[in-house]
Order: C-alpha cells, then structure tokens, then sequence
C-alpha cells in the first residue's frame, strides 16, 4: 500500500503502478532458480550479500527519485537482490535443520518471515505518516541489521570451508 501511496505522490498513475508490481515478479520467477542452482555450487556468502545490497540499494534511491519512471529500473535491481537472497536462505534453513525436521525448520521459517511482513506492513503505514520516505529507510536499515545479525550469529556456518559443508548437505 506505501508503494502505491509514494509512487502516486510522484505521479504515478494505476498503470505505472501495475507495472511495478508485475516487473517485480519477473526477476524473481526467472532468475531465482538459476541463482539457486548457482549457489549450489558455491559463493552462498556472495548471494546473501548481493542479495542485501541490491534491495537496500535500491530502497535508499527510491527516496530521492522525482520521476515515477525512474522506480522502473530500480524495482528490477531489487527484485534481483531478491532472487539472489532467498534461494540461499531457504538451503540454509535446510541444510542447518536437524536430519528428519527440514519441513517443520522450513514451516517455522516461513511462518517468521509471514509474520515479519504483518508487523512491517503495520509499521509502514504509522512511518508513512510521518515522512512517505521513512518506510523505506527503516527498510534499508533493518535488512542491513538482520543480514550483519545473521552473520555474526551464524557466520561460523557461512565460512568457506563450512560452506561447502551446507552446500554437500543441501544437495
């Protein structure tokens, strides 16, 4: 809803905004398999950096673009970033989960991830109101903390040589 409130704001119409929404599935349906096949044979660590700084990137140009035409392009680099991160987040999930509890792992991620998008959609309207750019900065700055926590949490897993480990153990 904030993307369509900001993107009308910059005066965009319905159309252009459709347009958003559906340019930023194609990066995810067509590249995401090849970046996951890619992963899997190694540079986890280079998709779930890549996979950061495209979205966050993104998310702080948005804030200073004029022209609605411009989020275009831009929606494409962060449909990117997606297409790299997720792929290798859900084999790590898989890999790291107990032998026989992959699914009930892969459920419990899930549901986290469902509930991370209710509490920011609830947030992002409250920050709308205060500036139409602070869902987007708070965006950036989240995904930035979490991706840093990930790695110092369970970076030890993510070293190249237990990397290849994850990666075995997914395949």
């Amino acid at each position: 809803m904030i993307w369509s409130i900001y993107l009308s704001r910059l005066g965009a119409g319905l159309d252009l905004i459709g347009l958003t929404f559906a340019l930023f599935g194609l990066p995810v349906l067509v590249l995401s398999p090849a970046f996951g096949r890619r992963a899997d044979r190694g540079g986890i660590v280079t998709f779930l950096v890549a996979g950061t700084v495209l979205p966050v990137v993104a998310a702080l140009i948005y804030t200073v673009i004029r022209d609605p035409l411009l989020a275009l392009p831009l929606i494409l680099v962060e449909a990117t970033g997606f297409a790299m991160f997720n792929p290798v987040l859900y084999s790590i999930v898989a890999a790291g989960s107990p032998a026989g509890r992959s699914s009930t792992a892969q459920g419990v991620f899930g549901a986290s991830g469902t509930l991370g998008f209710v509490v920011a959609s609830l947030l992002a309207g409250s920050l709308a109101a205060i500036d139409i750019r602070l869902p987007f900065y708070v965006f950036a700055a989240v995904m930035s903390i979490f991706t840093v926590a990930a790695f110092a949490v369970g970076g030890r897993w993510l070293r190249p040589e237990r990397a290849v480990e994850i990666e075995a153990r997914a395949a």
